[in-house]
Parts: structure tokens; C-alpha cells; sequence
């Protein structure tokens, strides 16, 4: 399956369950940073985002998709708004940042 492919019918379902974003986390079981990153952005996406899907993919066992979707390091962040790529990021993530690319999108399809 191609990578639009996947990232449609991934966005289409998160809409059907009344979540119009979709945050993609690419992620390694032996990765330090991947460990610590992800609980504060579950914790941003709980606290500010309630209306997003977190959607955790580990980039180790899923290498193809993660390499078709151009995650090419991790920890990596795909977010995915109405079906478009709104914010792409690989490495360590400032959370302001990443709060206020998703809030820019998100106060235009839930607020």
C-alpha cells in the first residue's frame, strides 16, 4: 500500500471516531529519547488536544512504512490534519512548538 494511502485511511478512520487529527509517533524500543519524549506529548495531546488520535508506530519493526513516510531518525513526529500533513519533525521536539503547530489547525476543525 502506498504511504497516502495508509495516511487516508488512517486520518478517514480517526474522523469516523470524531478525531479530526491524527498525531503519528515513530518511535524505537531502545531509544532514551523516544521514551522520554513520548509521555509529555501523550500528556500535551490529552491536556490541550483532546480531540486528536496519538497514534504510537515503532519505527524498528515498521521500517518500510517509516522509511516511505520519510521518518528517517527517531523519535519522529507526522501530524496529520483533516488528511493533510500539517507538522513533520525527527529528533527531539520543542513541545511549544509542536503545541502551537497543532493548535493553529486544530482550533480551525474542532473549536
Amino acid at each position: 500500500m502506498h504511504p497516502n494511502e495508509i495516511l487516508n485511511e488512517w486520518s478517514e478512520r480517526a474522523a469516523q471516531a470524531g478525531q479530526p487529527m491524527l498525531l503519528l509517533y515513530f518511535y524505537g524500543e531502545e531509544c532514551s529519547v523516544c521514551t522520554t519524549l513520548f509521555p509529555k506529548v501523550a500528556d500535551l495531546v490529552a491536556q490541550h488536544f483532546p480531540a486528536m488520535r496519538l497514534q504510537r508506530i515503532d519505527a524498528v519493526t515498521y521500517k518500510a512504512l517509516a522509511a516511505q513516510l520519510r521518518m528517517m531518525s527517531i523519535p519522529g513526529i507526522l501530524v496529520l490534519a483533516a488528511g493533510k500533513e500539517v507538522f513533520r519533525a525527527n529528533g527531539l521536539v520543542a513541545l511549544q512548538e509542536l503545541k502551537e503547530k497543532i493548535a493553529r489547525y486544530y482550533q480551525l476543525l474542532v473549536d
